[in-house]
């Protein structure tokens, strides 16, 4: 069972941005609509839910490592909150929030991830976890690769 946090992110509002030329007229409206509240926490935890599969996949012992379509334990989102939506200075088409998120490990052990989250106007978003997580070493390759919970982006349909 997934429990989010409370608290919004986002404008929420589906803003709509419109230009004008030199002489008023309209050019181009282009409706604005970025992924807040509790969407967004749905979709950081389903991202990050991801992250952890890929996470266990890269952990899971060298002999076991070539069976990349089985079953593995992963860790547990526990919550996802999130605050402080707002266009960051300079971007008029940009949101940023910070949003935690609260899991526990395979083993038990609770922690804490942090992201700032990049929020576009076309409803999708890129996160990056602040402090950057260290690179994990990937028993698949057998070397080490960038931490899958370092970035998180949407997975809907028209982000991809």
């Amino acid at each position: 069972m997934l429990a989010l946090g409370s608290g919004g992110c986002g404008s929420g509002g589906g803003e709509s941005s419109h230009g004008a030329d030199d002489d008023g007229a309209q050019t181009g409206a282009v409706a604005a609509h970025y992924v807040s509240g509790l969407d967004l926490r749905r979709q950081l935890s389903n991202s990050f839910d991801a992250g952890l599969y890929r996470l266990a996949v890269m952990s899971q012992p060298r002999d076991s490592a070539t069976d990349l379509g089985q079953s593995l334990p992963t860790g547990l989102v526990r919550t996802v909150s999130c605050g402080g939506a707002g266009a960051p200075e300079g971007s008029e088409r940009t949101e940023v929030a910070h949003c935690a998120v609260a899991w526990q490990t395979v083993s038990g052990e609770p922690r804490r991830t942090r992201y700032l989250v990049r929020l576009f106007p076309t409803g999708c978003f890129a996160a990056g976890a602040t402090p950057r997580l260290p690179q994990h070493r990937d028993n698949t390759i057998q070397t080490y690769s960038e931490h899958p919970l370092n970035a998180l982006v949407s997975v809907a349909r028209q982000c991809s």
